[in-house]
C-alpha cells in the first residue's frame, strides 16, 4: 500500500498519518508543515470483545510501548470507544517511518 493511501474494508481501515516540522513560527507547535515522508501508518481491524489490543508495532526500533495502556494510539482508540459505547472493539498494528 502506498502511504498516502487509505485502505478500507468492512473489517479493517489502514490510514497514513505524515510527519510534521513544526516551530517554524510564533505558533509553536500550532503552526508547522505536513511532510509527504516519513510517517506513521496505523492498521485498525475490528474484533468482536470490548477491547483495544495492539498486534504490532513495526520500525521503530523497540521503542514505543507495546502495553495497551501506555501506547497513545491504544489510549486514544480506547477512549474513542468508550465515549460513543461502541459494542466492539480494535486490534492496532503501527507502522512507525519516522526516525
Amino acid at each position: 500500500m502506498n502511504p498516502n493511501e487509505t485502505a478500507v474494508n468492512r473489517e479493517t481501515v489502514a490510514v497514513f498519518a505524515p510527519a510534521t516540522v513544526a516551530n517554524v513560527a510564533s505558533g509553536f507547535d500550532v503552526l508547522g508543515f505536513a511532510l509527504e515522508r516519513p510517517g506513521d501508518t496505523v492498521i485498525l481491524r475490528r474484533i468482536p470483545e470490548k477491547r483495544v489490543e495492539i498486534l504490532a508495532v513495526e520500525g521503530d526500533d523497540g521503542q514505543l510501548p507495546r502495553n495497551p495502556d501506555k501506547n497513545t494510539a491504544s489510549v486514544a482508540a480506547r477512549r474513542f470507544l468508550e465515549a460513543i459505547d461502541f459494542p466492539f472493539g480494535l486490534e492496532l498494528t503501527l507502522r512507525s517511518r519516522c526516525p
